[in-house]
């Protein structure tokens, strides 16, 4: 990932892992392994507070049938997570800025890149035992994958007034777990990191 940028800074932080970057004299904070939705809101309002105005997410997505790798544009998020609902009781899916939607499929069509639109699902980090989850993710046929912080990423930076961005990448299903270390899968994961990383920079931009 580094080699997309003009200059790196050194690795900081001790409760999640930052880096500015630099490219065509742009400056960009990359923030790295926020896990789980509670992280995903802390960070939205440490940006807020820093004087962000555009975020962009790139997370990982467990599949049910679509390959490793592939790049999924999230149109409809159902928040299972609980801190939607915590924010608003009668708010259940969560939906892109229609402007971003828009601009981030241009850029995809532009640079020539596949992808899948469709629905998601955040789910509470901890998946174990929570039966009615699991049913609904596996009997609603619209549903693409599971994830944990989009539905809390996209509804916190629209309240706060961020021009936000979501695109995820298929990391597992139900052929090769989380886990897998086939070659294959893990060539993949990083050629669809790398990929997802120009989309944001060109977006960005």
């Amino acid at each position: 990932m580094r080699s997309l940028f003009d200059k790196w800074q050194r690795m900081r932080g001790y409760w999640i892992r930052c880096s500015f970057a630099f490219k065509d004299g742009r400056e960009y904070l990359l923030i790295f392994n926020v896990y789980g939705a509670a992280v995903i809101l802390e960070t939205i309002q440490l940006l807020r507070d820093g004087g962000a105005k555009r975020v962009f997410f790139i997370g990982s997505l467990g599949g049910k049938d679509l390959p490793v790798g592939t790049l999924v544009l999230p149109t409809r998020i159902v928040d299972k997570t609980g801190f939607v609902s915590a924010d608003n009781p009668n708010k259940q899916v969560v939906e892109p800025e229609e402007d971003s939607l828009k601009r981030l499929r241009r850029v995809l069509e532009d640079l020539g890149q596949a992808y899948v639109e469709g629905t998601i699902v955040s789910v509470p980090c901890v998946l174990h035992n929570i039966d009615h989850v699991k049913r609904f993710v596996e009997e609603e046929a619209s549903v693409i994958g599971v994830e944990i912080e989009t539905s809390t990423f996209l509804h916190y930076s629209q309240k706060e007034g961020l021009e936000s961005y979501a695109l995820l990448y298929i990391s597992d299903n139900r052929k090769h777990d989380i886990i897998s270390g086939a070659k294959s899968v893990q060539e993949a994961r990083r050629k669809s990191l790398k990929t997802i990383t120009k989309v944001a920079m060109k977006t960005l931009e």
